[in-house]
């Protein structure tokens, strides 16, 4: 896997969220900027699952965290998401400007049927 130090969350992981996993990540982080990356978010089954779109008619809206320890953290997280997911680097446009590379959790699922969250923003 490409060594990379930022994480991209869009879903329970977000500090709103207010999940166990999301103070975890808290912990072993810090907040760099809100962004965005080329996607579709989907409903799930009590949770959000983002799919990769190219063509950046679609945005997914996060946050995005540099990791302390890469190495420690995201193995945990990894267990965390499961086998449903899938940790991928993808191209991140930051809303106070740039362009990073970070990990993020792409749903490996079949979305038919799933309700498409159109804002791309689970939050919202």
């Amino acid at each position: 896997m490409p060594e990379c130090e930022y994480l991209f969350v869009y879903g329970t992981l977000r500090a709103a969220a207010a999940t166990a996993w999301a103070r975890f990540l808290q912990s072993q982080s810090d907040f760099v900027d809100s962004g965005r990356t080329p996607g579709w978010l989907f409903q799930l089954d009590g949770y959000p699952g983002m799919t990769v779109r190219e063509d950046h008619d679609a945005w997914v809206r996060g946050e995005v965290y540099l990791l302390h320890d890469p190495a420690a953290t995201l193995p945990r997280l990894d267990t965390y998401e499961g086998c449903e997911f899938e940790r991928q680097v993808v191209s991140v446009t930051l809303d106070h400007g740039g362009t990073i590379s970070a990990w993020a959790y792409i749903y490996r699922g079949d979305t038919q049927g799933k309700l498409r969250i159109t804002s791309g923003d689970d939050l919202s």
